[in-house]
């Protein structure tokens, strides 16, 4: 059911499923100890079993053993449906954990791969053919070593300079919590990456959403972990590479580069899943 895999192509198997969704309703919601033998009804409850004319309870409360036996008979329908095809039913439910487990721990390139169990690419680099053009990348080692100034304005008797921005993008393979940096693996190198310590902050925490089930569950990690791929606008100074944007500039300080087609095009994601940030 968790997968999607029960049939409800006829009006019997929807109602089988309705019953075993109330079921588990009634056992979380209208019972408050397992050694209880009746379920204390609810307004929810009893508008159900009023739905399915199902007389046989007190006003307010029904025997479990009373409704066991009619659940019981409604679970026949899937039991049938199992009897019938068993063989296939196993396959295809195998398959589907096997595919979860392969996006989970396979998905990707020999690169990824490497990348996650080692940290570090044997073979080429997941980036070695993004179109650096089309996004406006350039190599950090192409940079001058100190900023260029595209342009001055006078602020309170002193003169603001504003220097041209840049794009480069790698893998993370380190992070500095205290410092606000990120060791990046680039195409040509490992550069240092410098944010200002609350936008590191801001991007390095993981995100958790509460579920249905009221656990809480990770929807989103660190940008910074080890593998994240990710596009940075800034500037250079000297060996380091400093996370910077005007209000003029347009576009985003960083990026996370989400994946990499054979096309060298990538998907990119400038916002933080929606969730309660915390320390990851």
């Amino acid at each position: 059911m968790k997968r999607g895999m029960l049939p409800e192509d006829t009006e019997e198997r929807q109602m089988a499923r309705r019953i075993y969704e109330f079921t588990r309703y009634l056992k979380a919601k209208c019972r408050k100890t397992a050694a209880d033998v009746e379920y204390e009804l609810d307004d929810r409850a009893i508008a159900f079993l009023d739905e399915i004319d199902f007389n046989n309870r007190q006003v307010f409360s029904m025997n479990v053993k009373v409704w066991d036996k009619y659940y019981q008979s409604w679970m026949d329908v899937y039991r049938e449906w199992i009897k019938e095809d068993s063989a296939e039913i196993l396959k295809k439910l195998n398959d589907d954990i096997f595919m979860e487990d392969w996006k989970k721990y396979a998905d990707g390139t020999i690169s990824h791969w490497e990348m996650e169990a080692l940290c570090f690419y044997y073979h080429e680099h997941e980036l070695a053919h993004l179109n650096k053009g089309k996004y406006g990348i350039v190599d950090f080692k192409d940079l001058p070593e100190y900023p260029v100034v595209e342009k001055t304005f006078p602020k309170g008797g002193k003169i603001i300079n504003m220097f041209k921005l840049n794009k480069i993008c790698g893998t993370c393979i380190a992070k500095n919590k205290t410092k606000g940096t990120v060791s990046l693996l680039t195409t040509s190198g490992v550069v240092t990456v410098k944010f200002r310590k609350e936008y590191f902050a801001l991007f390095d925490k993981q995100i958790s959403q509460r579920g249905a089930d009221g656990a809480k569950h990770i929807v989103e990690k660190s940008w910074f972990n080890r593998g994240s791929m990710i596009m940075i606008m800034g500037i250079r100074s000297e060996d380091n590479f400093i996370a910077k944007k005007y209000a003029s500039s347009g576009g985003h300080q960083l990026y996370k580069i989400v994946s990499i087609d054979e096309n060298g095009d990538i998907i990119l994601q400038t916002e933080r899943a929606k969730g309660t940030a915390e320390d990851g």
